[in-house]
């Protein structure tokens, strides 16, 4: 038997609805209780179990209609809203796995330590919510995540905007959609890098935008960490030996203990790669990924403009890069190690 739980605290001011008018769908809604609940375009209203399930859905608590007794009683019950796919990994509390979820409310098992960082970064076990055994029920257990490439949470996400394609509902014609983001720090700070170097670009000759690519974020990433906690040393060679272009062009990069090679997906069918590495300390910079990452670019800037080195791989003075992944990685002793990795048409 499935149960709901009326838990979340609102703290926004509710908008009260006039009585002569019938309530809209697809909105949230709440009676004189603190349950909150999407009344969907099938006439049924689907509960929020806890505040954690909501905020997957929604960053705040604004635009909830305060409803009637009577208006809330004539909207029968659909069932609980499940987690939105792909923004968080959940964890049952009975249970030591962490699970990713998908659409319709699938788990999918995240089997490793090293697979959950490549799903949501380096602070992955930040991610992790415990849903309650009682909502066990509103779940289903799909296959276990076999790599980053059988489960990636920005797309996942993105073909879940609304509730009513989660659970497979009619929607209305305008559907309150999700504002959410996947929890994973490290996609901000990239962002925040890609938005950096663009700039910097437009400002220096502009040579067109960067577009990221989502295999040169991991092989980027993988290769900050390496040096970080296994090099120890800011160096375009990995621990293992593998070259640049050989993580770029091959996908030969170290396994996460640094003893072997594994391949990954990699970029196919481009002409040059180039790399660009970085390393500073934060204290002095407000303890701020992204104050790093503006400090190393510029100071890749201020270096010669017409020879191979880091100002001009960034801002393709020699090479026409068009993509880019970035993969910035923060040691336990605060220090930021960053590795931006360039391909060409």
């Amino acid at each position: 038997m499935r149960k709901t739980l009326a838990s979340i605290v609102i703290l926004a001011a509710l908008l009260p609805w006039p009585a002569a008018a019938a309530v809209p769908q697809d909105a949230l809604v709440k009676g004189e209780g603190s349950a909150v609940y999407y009344y969907a375009a099938d006439g049924k209203r689907y509960v929020f179990p806890n505040e954690g399930t909501y905020k997957s859905w929604f960053a705040d608590f604004s635009g909830i209609i305060q409803v009637s007794p009577d208006e809330l009683a004539a909207m029968p019950l659909g069932g609980n809203v499940t987690y939105r796919p792909g923004i968080r990994m959940v964890k049952i509390q009975t249970d030591p796995k962490v699970y990713a979820v998908a659409g319709g409310g699938t788990l999918r098992w995240v089997g490793s330590e090293a697979l959950a960082e490549d799903l949501y970064g380096q602070f992955w076990n930040e991610a992790i919510d415990d849903v309650s055994d009682a909502f066990f029920a509103d779940y289903k257990l799909g296959i276990p995540i076999g790599s980053v490439d059988d489960f990636q949470p920005l797309l996942i996400a993105q073909a879940s905007q609304t509730i009513n394609s989660d659970k497979g509902i009619p929607a209305g014609p305008s559907p309150r959609l999700s504002d959410t983001e996947v929890a994973n720090v490290v996609d901000g700070w990239r962002a925040f890098a890609l938005d950096d170097i663009n700039r910097l670009r437009q400002a220096n000759g502009d040579p067109g935008p960067l577009a990221i690519n989502l295999q040169l974020n991991r092989i980027a990433t993988i290769h900050s960490r390496d040096m970080a906690l296994f090099a120890k040393n800011l160096q375009h060679e990995g621990t293992l030996g593998e070259t640049p272009d050989e993580r770029i062009r091959d996908g030969k990069v170290p396994d996460p203990s640094s003893t072997a090679f594994i391949i990954v997906p990699h970029p196919e069918d481009f002409g040059w790669s180039g790399e660009n590495i970085g390393y500073t300390t934060l204290w002095n910079l407000g303890g701020s990924p992204e104050n790093g990452i503006a400090a190393l670019h510029a100071a890749f800037l201020d270096e010669p403009v017409d020879q191979p080195d880091h100002r001009t791989t960034m801002l393709s003075t020699l090479h026409p890069y068009d993509q880019v992944g970035i993969g910035p990685y923060v040691d336990a002793n605060g220090l930021l190690w960053l590795t931006e990795d360039f391909i060409s048409p």
